[in-house]
């Protein structure tokens, strides 16, 4: 398993890092990283350690943000109803919640609709238009975390006599909407703001609503604390996977902070559900809290997660939390069930699927599609599509690919045999076309193969420094800690050491798990290994690479290593 993998180390200035280090204080191993991620100066160290709110952009940098502040505020003078309609994933729960909360603070009629995966697919859609307008009838629609492409939806609107503002961060399409206004960084020449997820969005909206009433000298909006919601843009930003760069940090750290005294009962809930120890992270908010919220819209609708992010009631929040909870372990049991599964239907089609895989399967539950992809692409390395066939013979589901293999490329040479596709390089859903699944199938196995040829795609366990002089204590993860957040385009950096021995004999944990003591140059270290067993680990002196992580337990810390792989000791 792990000694499979190919280790590969990351190339260091080390004169600069040895500089680094010296002016910055900070472990000769933690200046490597820092310096392979293009930091050179103190100072730059500085800023980066220590992200400061008053960084982030002026709201109206974005060409159309003064159309849509003035636009809010008559809608407050006038009293218009207001919908906010966003997506069913966290990133759109989150933006809700936060444009929800901000909205009604300031004194306007405000109300949500999130459209249901199944029914009514991904954003703004005629379909979800007529819900958000038979209950409200409202004459100002805020979009969040969608919009941008909804070309026919927002003409309507535009025909109902209600104004849309488009709030949303995904890449446009040859033809885009033509809303009242369109809030989107991919539209402009923003470098700082590209990263923003679809809360950041919505954030950067209300940030410029609140200066603007402030100007004004409205009395709520003097009142009115943004810092409040953080914990959900930093919650979305991780979830959504967005860089960890430029703003987004800024975000991230202080949406963290202000998680572990979130004044919203539906966090609170959430944070009790997954017993937090210590304070939040974005490992918990990317595996524990967000699968929760997500859980909701893959297997039944999404409006149960926005109810517990707005509700002020703490036993309302703790049955919904609680509800969450169960709805994400039927969709872990769901996610299992459907992938094994399909790696039967990978071992029987193996001679005539290789490089591009395709998996179908009627009755396959949509909400999954997009994880049991994902699962099979990093598994067997190779661009993996889901496929949930309808009862007209057509089929939905979603895409994903690997490094180096361009999947909106590929899904373009096959384009004969879908209906629509749409995402990234990496990630896309698409519905074929009735009675052609194996037609499309076979078009993707071409595609790939064009793409990737023959060639292995290794398994690469990146080493971003080895340790040879620094120990490894609670200095060094108070350097770390400095580091963080970590997440997309800033990973956590892998560590190496040689020459370590265990000590001891290894104790077994859960049954496929193990926990090691080591001895390193003197050091006693603390390790544990996932997924590894007995048999697994060499014989004699290792080399082992590793995160390096604290552990809270019964208010007791310590420090402990996360082996990422163990080989014998160079």
């Amino acid at each position: 398993m792990q000694e499979a993998l190919e280790w590969r180390s990351i190339r260091v200035d080390r004169q600069g890092a040895e500089d680094l280090a010296v002016a910055c204080g900070v472990p000769l191993a933690v200046a490597e990283v820092l310096t392979a991620r293009g930091f050179q100066e103190a100072e730059e160290v500085e800023r980066f350690f220590h992200p400061r709110l008053q960084a982030l952009s002026d709201p109206f940098v974005f060409k159309d943000m003064e159309r849509a502040v003035e636009r809010i505020w008559l809608a407050k003078a006038r009293q218009e109803q207001v919908v906010v309609l966003g997506d069913y994933d966290v990133d759109g729960v989150c933006s809700t919640a936060l444009m929800i909360r901000m909205l009604r603070s300031l004194g306007l009629r405000v109300e949500a609709v999130i459209p249901d995966r199944v029914k009514e697919g991904y954003g703004f859609t005629l379909a979800v238009l007529d819900r958000v307008v038979e209950p409200h009838a409202p004459t100002l629609c805020i979009t969040v975390d969608c919009g941008t492409n909804s070309v026919e939806a927002v003409k309507r609107a535009s025909a109902l006599h209600m104004d849309v503002i488009v709030t949303d961060h995904h890449q446009p399409a040859a033809e885009r909407a033509e809303p009242f206004a369109m809030l989107n960084p991919k539209l402009e020449l923003l470098e700082e703001q590209q990263v923003l997820c679809g809360a950041g969005m919505a954030f950067k909206l209300m940030h410029g609503v609140i200066k603007r009433g402030r100007e004004q000298g409205d009395r709520l909006s003097e009142e009115v604390d943004l810092r409040s919601v953080l914990d959900l843009v930093g919650l979305a930003t991780v979830a959504d996977m967005v860089p960890l760069t430029g703003e987004n940090r800024i975000f991230v750290r202080h949406g963290l902070e202000q998680m572990a005294r979130s004044q919203w009962r539906g966090v609170q809930a959430l944070l009790k559900q997954v017993k937090a120890a210590g304070a939040p992270t974005c490992g918990m908010c990317g595996f524990q809290l967000g699968p929760r919220l997500n859980a909701a819209g893959r297997m039944r609708s999404a409006e149960e997660a926005l109810r517990l992010l707005v509700s002020d009631d703490a036993v309302e929040c703790a049955q919904l939390a609680g509800e969450l909870d169960r709805l994400n372990e039927e969709r872990r049991l769901l996610e299992r069930r459907i992938y094994e599964e399909a790696v039967l239907q990978l071992e029987e089609r193996k001679a005539t699927m290789r490089s591009g895989l395709v998996c179908s399967d009627r009755g396959w539950h949509h909400g999954v599609m997009g994880i049991v992809a994902s699962r099979i692409s990093r598994q067997f390395r190779r661009p993996a599509v889901l496929l949930t066939i309808e009862s007209d013979d057509s089929a939905k589901g979603s895409a994903r690919g690997v490094e180096g293999f361009d999947l909106l490329g590929a899904l373009e040479v096959c384009s004969p045999f879908l209906e629509r596709f749409g995402g990234h390089r990496l990630a896309a859903g698409l519905t074929v076309k009735p009675g052609e699944v194996e037609a499309f199938s076979a078009a993707f196995e071409e595609a790939a193969a064009e793409q990737l040829g023959d060639r292995e795609l290794p398994a690469v366990l990146a080493i971003d420094a080895w340790v040879e002089k620094d120990l490894l204590d609670a200095s060094f993860h108070d350097a770390m800690k400095d580091m963080a957040p970590f997440g997309e385009a800033f990973r956590e950096p892998v560590f190496a050491i040689t020459g370590a021995r265990i000590v001891g004999e290894p104790r077994v944990m859960g049954g496929k798990h193990l926990r090691l003591s080591l001895d390193w140059r003197g050091q006693r270290l603390s390790a544990v290994a996932f997924n590894v067993g007995l048999d697994e680990i060499p014989a004699g002196q290792l080399a082992v690479a590793f995160t390096f992580e604290e552990n809270i337990w019964q208010g007791r810390t310590s420090y402990q290593l996360n082996v990422r792989g163990m080989k014998p000791a160079l």
